[in-house]
């Protein structure tokens, strides 16, 4: 039976050129839906974060004992210009290692204490910053151990009390779980203790806490490992697992109305390219969309799917893959893998994105960036792993390793299992991975501190993105609209696989934001519809096409066009792309 549609809780304040084309134009038209009517744009600096913002950043680790080494890495780029939000993974046995740390006042964990300086970091820099939550300490767990284990009946909901009451005002979104499909993930738990006792329990808990300030509330990625054991009350393992945990989570209707949103993993490993059983999943755009599918058919259009643990692995470690097929695995693979999974996840409407700041002595190679040696001391104690960095900042470190101790005195130890070296790295003295290159060009869509939500969508009717001519080809084409509620301003991001940078294309786009399907759909307490540029006013555009290096990540054969101003018309915002080439930026705003 179907569901009607629920409100989102707690949210109180966030011409086509060429000829031939008339008919595509009328039968848009033909709807007789009355559109939005234009409003005003009112946009705050400390905006309400909903599920129809889009936000593409980073997940942070800060490192424990390095707190100058950390306020260096808020500064870099990638932190205080290019994201508009950073996820945290909030490990409960580190933040809580023993009874004594649940007092924050007097005996806050060091672990917490560097969460803490890295959250003011950000918040400082207008991000928005989110919480996952998993592992359980000892002292709280069933069976007396550490790590991935269940916890004892209320405990969780105590622990997210404290950690939302410390964070309320700084933290604005929260995961409850990770990957808590796999058995490995919640060992001695089962469907029902998550369902329970995380998902229900922990929702109320942190509503609570934050009253009437608003919070975005949602569940757990997923993993459709084929060899990994399932949680215990899920069918079958793998795809067949994942697919029994959407539709036990979907059917519980105390806890959808407790979330705001599900979760997707977006990865190139067991959901993405690679090992999974393609019987229900065959990559990550393929788990997007069997999740929208049993939202929609379950009357639950208004909840969007939001991202959980995100990465591409850059090196020819275990888990790496050979996408391009040369032989080779190895920064290219990772510059295709981001290119390919956020364009297929971002286009088919996810409105949050991150993958992981900067390498660290995890087994796997999946930082955005490379560590850098900010107070000199790896070079003082082993010049041979560092190198000057091309930006003339501090060197780069050229060889995953531990760190051990505090960041003055620390000793150089060697990290286990896939690691990398100077040999793997593209370009040693870029302070970036190739893929960074990939991920700043969509991370564009969300323009940093601003306010930005998710406007026209490609192929949603009288909702569309409209590229008609030659120069939109190849066999991979990409399409995402947002509309900067600080700037008032549209972004379009169009990317062609075959674009030369030598022919045109006309894009087109409604000129004021649109009821959606999944966005902007009237169903959340704020409605950002009708929002935008009204009839008669001017506008212009300035567009921004270039391909990116495969070598070193840099611009190539760059072209900035500014247009003359003309008149919106028809509810209609529309240029011509006199040449387009791979990857295109198209800014919309009001002339002066």
């Amino acid at each position: 039976m179907k569901k009607h549609l629920r409100s989102l809780s707690l949210f109180t304040a966030l011409s086509l050129l060429s000829t031939g084309c008339s008919s595509l134009q009328s039968t848009n038209e033909s709807n007789t839906e009355k559109a939005p009517t234009h409003k005003e744009t009112v946009s705050q600096e400390n905006y309400t974060w909903t599920t129809d913002h889009v936000h593409i950043g980073t997940r942070w680790q800060p490192f424990g004992g390095f707190p100058k080494y950390n306020a260096e890495d808020a500064k870099r780029p990638i932190i205080a210009q290019n994201s508009s939000y950073a996820q945290f993974w909030i490990n409960w046995n580190a933040a809580e290692p023993h009874e004594k740390n649940t007092d924050y006042k007097n005996h806050l964990s060091g672990y917490l204490q560097t969460i803490e300086q890295a959250v003011d970091a950000c918040v400082a820099n207008g991000l928005k910053v989110e919480f996952v939550h998993w592992h359980t300490p000892a002292w709280a767990s069933v069976n007396g151990e550490a790590g991935s284990q269940s916890s004892k009946p209320g405990l969780y909901k105590e622990f997210v009390t404290r950690l939302a009451t410390h964070f309320k005002g700084r933290v604005h979104a929260y995961q409850l779980s990770h990957e808590a499909n796999l058995e490995h993930m919640i060992n001695e738990g089962d469907m029902n203790y998550l369902m329970n006792e995380i998902f229900i329990e922990g929702s109320k808990a942190i509503r609570t806490v934050y009253g009437d300030e608003p919070v975005l509330i949602s569940t757990s990625g997923c993993s459709p490992c084929e060899p990994c054991n399932p949680l215990k009350g899920l069918k079958g393992r793998g795809g067949e697992a994942v697919n029994d945990y959407y539709d036990q989570i979907i059917a519980n209707d105390e806890l959808m109305s407790l979330v705001d949103a599900l979760n997707l993993n977006v990865t190139d490993h067991s959901d993405g390219y690679g090992r999974m059983d393609g019987k229900y999943l065959e990559s990550t755009w393929g788990n997007f969309d069997l999740v929208r599918k049993k939202l929609d058919a379950a009357g639950y259009t208004n909840k969007q799917i939001l991202s959980s643990e995100s990465w591409v692995v850059w090196d020819d470690g275990d888990n790496a893959f050979d996408v391009n097929g040369d032989g080779l695995k190895n920064e290219v693979d990772a510059y295709e893998k981001t290119l390919t999974i956020l364009g297929k996840c971002l286009e088919r409407g996810l409105n949050t994105a991150n993958l992981p700041w900067s390498d660290n002595s995890s087994g796997w190679s999946m930082g955005l960036t490379k560590r850098r040696d900010y107070s000199g001391r790896v070079k003082q104690l082993d010049p041979s792993l560092v190198v000057a960095a091309n930006d003339g900042g501090s060197d780069v470190i050229t060889k995953k390793i531990i760190l051990a101790g505090h960041e003055d005195k620390f000793k150089i130890m060697d990290a286990k299992n896939n690691v990398f070296t100077i040999d793997n790295y593209i370009n040693p003295a870029d302070p970036n991975h190739l893929h960074y290159y990939i991920w700043k060009w969509y991370s564009q869509l969300s323009s940093g501190n601003d306010e930005v939500i998710r406007h026209a969508m490609a192929n949603e009717h009288k909702n569309h993105i409209t590229l008609l001519g030659p120069a939109f080809t190849g066999n991979e084409r990409y399409r995402i609209s947002t509309y900067n509620r600080t700037k008032k301003s549209f972004t379009v991001l169009i990317y062609a696989s075959a674009a030369t940078g030598k022919i045109w294309t006309d894009l087109t786009i409604p000129a004021t934001i649109q009821t959606g399907i999944h966005s902007n759909n009237g169903s959340h307490e704020i409605d950002f519809r009708g929002e935008g540029f009204a009839d008669g006013a001017k506008f212009m555009a300035t567009i921004t096409t270039k391909d990116i290096s495969k070598k070193d990540g840099s611009d190539v054969d760059k072209k900035i066009i500014n247009t003359a101003a003309q008149e919106v018309k028809d509810g209609k915002l529309k240029v011509r792309i006199p040449v387009l080439n791979k990857f295109t930026h198209v800014e919309f705003k009001l002339s002066e």
